[in-house]
């Protein structure tokens, strides 16, 4: 049996933030999650923003998000 071999450049569902339900809380639970720290925030008073170049594609902020404001790519 061959051994795939997934590289970076083959995740293509990044994770979006739906700004309309985002909380934009004080201290973000998928930011803390995040291991690639992909999620960034520029401004406190707006919803933060995942930077493809650092998203694994895990997800694992999607299901840690309380708010459900981030959603998997091909969703």
């Amino acid at each position: 049996m061959p051994v795939l071999d997934t590289t970076k450049a083959q995740v293509t569902a990044i994770p979006q933030v739906v700004d309309a339900l985002c909380q934009v809380c004080a201290r973000c639970v998928a930011r803390d999650v995040c291991r690639s720290k992909a999620i960034l925030r520029i401004d406190p008073d707006e919803p933060p923003f995942i930077d493809p170049n650092r998203c694994y594609g895990c997800r694992v902020c999607v299901a840690a998000c309380p708010h459900g404001a981030i959603l998997a790519g091909s969703q």
